[in-house]
């Protein structure tokens, strides 16, 4: 099981990261007026600026965490992410605060004469959207952080078992997430038996996911997933643009790009080497192979 420490770390990160979630509903919803965002702003800057230093909590207990793995690559992959959605807490900290004050200059966070004064106002309509389109963009970059982070901590637990590749595309969620654009897969495999594979369901599933954003962001509008077997049986995964003498897709999928970057390519080569899965990126990220 995970140390303590790093456990209780990643779930504060979690329940900040929510706080932020709650208050991005808050702001889309018509039913609250803006007196009761205005009186609400001075509550979600506090849990902002906590959010910070629990962001700093867990990039220095995945660093304790990977110590005795001798592997300072997978912490620094991990706490890259976190890192840069820190820096982006810290930006709202900021504009949040300045909103609840009512002042056009940053002020601290803290319940000041002035945030009382800007919650009699309220905010205005332009001043709303601005900060629920903020608010939002924050909201998707911890999401993004905490995954790419918790994917990394999984690999120091890892649980292989009997999966099927297939079966594991097929779990993908389709559903429409704020924010986030769906691609459409394809998938084709020359052999039932290349399905079958031994691994960590979190680090197969994570790392499928993430070469899909990878070519995606490397400009394959959509992503064409081939499986064979190789002779000395392990399985292949090659994904790339879909050649015209390809074979008819065995499934079609359409799947939310949740993950794109140099920071997610860089999870995924750290998961994939502690994994044991071979990955390698095509010239101009276009292709990524992954062998299991």
């Amino acid at each position: 099981m995970l140390g303590e420490r790093l456990a209780a770390a990643l779930g504060a990160a979690r329940d900040g990261a929510a706080g932020i979630e709650s208050f991005a509903h808050l702001l889309g919803s018509r039913r609250v007026g803006p007196r009761g965002v205005a009186l609400a702003l001075p509550e979600v800057c506090e849990g902002c600026a906590a959010l910070v230093a629990a962001l700093d909590s867990l990039s220095a207990a995945v660093r304790d965490g990977f110590v005795a793995t001798d592997d300072p690559a997978a912490a620094d992959a991990a706490c890259a992410v976190l890192g840069h959605a820190g820096v982006d807490v810290a930006r709202l900290t900021d504009e949040l605060s300045r909103a609840a004050a009512g002042a056009p200059t940053g002020r601290g966070p803290g319940r000041g004469r002035g945030e009382r004064a800007g919650a009699e106002r309220g905010i205005d309509a332009r001043q709303r959207l601005a900060l629920e389109a903020s608010v939002r963009r924050t909201a998707r970059e911890l999401s993004g952080a905490l995954r790419l982070s918790e994917l990394v901590i999984a690999t120091l637990e890892l649980r292989p078992t009997p999966l099927d590749l297939i079966d594991v595309l097929r779990n993908w969620s389709a559903a429409a997430v704020e924010g986030r654009p769906v691609v459409g897969i394809s998938v084709a495999s020359s052999d039932g038996r290349a399905n079958e594979v031994e691994g960590d369901v979190r680090a197969v599933s994570g790392l499928m996911e993430l070469a899909v954003g990878m070519v995606s962001a490397a400009g394959v509008a959509s992503p064409h997933l081939a499986v064979s077997r190789l002779p000395d049986g392990r399985s292949t995964v090659r994904i790339a643009e879909r050649g015209p003498r390809e074979g008819a897709p065995a499934v079609a999928l359409d799947v939310v790009l949740r993950d794109g970057g140099e920071r997610a390519a860089a999870v995924a080569r750290v998961v994939a080497r502690r994994a044991g899965v071979d990955l390698v990126e095509g010239p101009g990220g276009r292709v990524v192979t992954m062998t299991f």
